[in-house]
């Protein structure tokens, strides 16, 4: 044997993987306490500089970043169709750009909320995390439509005045809007704050959405009423101060009673 192969005792992997018709040497870790994304840059840039690999040998990467890398492209597409998906049914359902950009406005609020709920965690971002930021866009626009939607039929319907029409959609709509966030907060609270087998994949979504939901119970509250008076007054400025949706008759002094109830 020795006549036609150098014998020697070296250290080495105990198995020889092959794989399209070649060997490799699997290497495997695992990340804790960081992001994955930022841990695999750093360890690609640490190997480049400092291994040099010799003749024939190639290194690859697979594993969880492989699947978060089809994850973000995906997410790249799901995204924007998302948004736009929203962005129609809000407006089918307010009929005015005006009251569809209130609405939305919900959007950075949620997810300014699902942002902070983050680092104050310190859950690193993640799919699962970017899945409830997805969610909570949801929530955030259904808020939203139920105040404005009020809204417009107090000013259109009833012909409040628009400062009476903000003040009593945001107190009428109180509770609905509580309702609807306390309900998202409430059944993701478990699996926000779950340590056992799967909850690296739950967590994260779960915090997003509490955070988000609760911001937007606090702040929405305050800044939908003023947001609403500010762009109906300088709409009705801009039309003379008539506001053509009214069904309410405007008021005459040339007519009397009968035609008034007529």
């Amino acid at each position: 044997l020795g006549q036609i192969a150098k014998i020697a005792v070296n250290e080495g992997p105990s198995n020889i993987y092959r794989e399209d018709g070649q060997r490799y040497t699997p290497v495997k870790f695992s990340v804790r306490g960081r992001d994955l994304e930022s841990t695999i840059a750093e360890a690609r840039a640490r190997i480049a500089a400092k291994v040099h690999l010799p003749y024939d040998s190639h290194l690859d990467w697979a594993g969880e970043i492989n699947q978060l890398n089809e994850a973000e492209d995906r997410l790249k597409v799901i995204l924007p169709v998302t948004l736009l998906l929203i962005a129609f049914l809000v407006y089918s359902a307010t009929k005015s750009w005006i009251d569809s950009i209130i609405v939305f406005f919900n959007i950075p609020v949620a997810t300014a909320g699902g942002v902070l709920a983050l680092l104050a965690t310190g859950v690193h971002f993640s799919v699962s995390a970017a899945m409830g930021f997805i969610s909570i866009f949801g929530i955030a626009v259904q808020d939203a439509i139920l105040v404005v939607t009020y809204f417009q039929r107090l000013r259109n319907v009833e012909g409040l005045p628009v400062r009476e029409a903000a003040y009593e959609a945001s107190e009428k709509r109180l509770r609905p809007c509580l309702m609807t966030t306390l309900v998202a907060m409430i059944g993701l609270f478990p699996a926000a704050v779950s340590t056992g087998i799967g909850s690296q994949t739950q967590k994260p979504l779960a915090i997003v959405v509490i955070g988000g939901a609760l911001l937007v119970a606090v702040v929405a509250r305050a800044v939908q009423p003023p947001l609403l008076l500010l762009a109906h007054t300088w709409l009705e400025k801009g039309r003379g101060g008539h506001n053509p949706h009214s069904m309410r008759p405007p008021p005459s002094g040339d007519m009397s009673d009968d035609e008034v109830l007529g």
